[in-house]
């Protein structure tokens, strides 16, 4: 059983490697909308002739990532509480299949790293 840490680009064509050889991972997602929190910023800061458009670092909220493995073959889980995530971690390391958990957490809650809040 391994567990897989993977960082924003190339990540899905990982899980078909993983369904194809039918490897026992289990890739955790902590999905918070998009890069750095997906969209932080104000009403006052969303301004100009793109204001309806999504920040940079938006991306597609609750995106169904965990539905992805489940087209290679795979189990996909979708988490939003503490106590779901003890039980599908244990579900999916006894299941001996590649999964993918989808766990959904606060865009706004943490602190950037890097240098991008004045991107937001």
């Amino acid at each position: 059983m391994g567990l897989l840490w993977l960082h924003r680009s190339g990540w899905w064509w990982r899980w078909r490697t993983l369904a194809r050889y039918k490897l026992p991972v289990v890739v955790i997602v902590f999905n918070n909308g998009g890069v750095y929190g997906g969209d932080r910023r104000s009403s006052e800061e969303i301004t100009g002739p793109y204001k309806d458009d999504p920040a940079p670092t938006s991306f597609v909220p609750g995106a169904a990532y965990h539905t992805l493995i489940e087209a290679f073959g795979g189990k996909g889980y979708i988490v939003k509480t503490p106590n779901e995530l003890k039980s599908t971690l244990a579900e999916s390391f006894s299941a001996r299949k590649p999964a993918v958990i989808n766990v959904i957490i606060d865009p706004y809650a943490g602190a950037e790293s890097g240098r991008l809040q004045h991107k937001n």
